[in-house]
């Protein structure tokens, strides 16, 4: 069963003044209800995630009717998902200074750090160790794994979004389906089934208006 996790940021971006937009987070199936959580996320058959970590490197937002971005959050921010963390919540994340109204597009720059950068956020070491915009540590089987990958996306999100002052946007991961394919497993120590994990990795994320903070997007 897909269950949807918390994830938090290990860093908190405050706005600058001026209306407020906030950016909350969760993982599992955006489909999914809210349950009582187990300590690791069920991501294939024998397949267990106990933590996952996403380097989201900006957010923008596309004004309806032309072609201008806004860019609301300039990171890089770590996503971190690991052990208490996992209680079927939603996680507010950061708060960004923006200008209310209609927008026609979402767009979340996914990119692992540069060397540089953990002068900003020393939570960035790892990511940067490994040269990763996203690992992911679990079980297969009993045995553990870690699936590192440098995968760069931009994900963009399109349809009318009207905004207005105190609104939030939910980043949703669906990491539960990162490691299958037809319903068969992807084993993540077989290289030769990395395209295909990266591949679910970078169609697994969805942006949507959340401003009651449930998971969902607002009807």
């Amino acid at each position: 069963m897909k269950v949807a996790i918390a994830v938090i940021l290990a860093m908190f971006v405050a706005g600058c003044g001026g209306p407020n937009l906030s950016f909350s987070v969760r993982a599992g199936s955006p489909a999914g209800a809210t349950a009582v959580a187990p300590k690791a996320l069920v991501a294939g058959s024998g397949i267990e995630l106990t933590r996952v970590r996403v380097v989201v490197r900006k957010v923008e937002l596309e004004n309806a009717g032309t072609a201008e971005m806004d860019e609301v959050a300039s990171g890089p921010y770590l996503l971190d998902l690991s052990g208490a963390s996992l209680d079927g919540s939603v996680a507010k994340v950061l708060d960004a200074a923006f200008v209310p109204g209609s927008y026609s597009e979402i767009r979340f720059e996914l990119h692992k750090p540069d060397s540089g950068e953990t002068a900003a956020n020393a939570n960035l070491k790892d990511m940067i160790d490994a040269q990763a915009s996203i690992i992911a540590d679990g079980t297969i089987d009993g045995a553990a794994f870690t699936f590192t990958t440098a995968v760069t996306a931009e994900q963009r999100f399109e349809g009318t979004i009207d905004l207005k002052d105190g609104s939030n946007l939910t980043l949703n991961v669906d990491a539960s389906s990162w490691f299958t394919a037809g319903g068969s497993r992807l084993d993540p120590r077989n290289e030769t089934n990395r395209s295909q994990i990266e591949n679910n990795i970078q169609n697994s994320f969805r942006a949507f208006k959340d401003d009651d903070h449930d998971g969902h997007e607002d009807a």
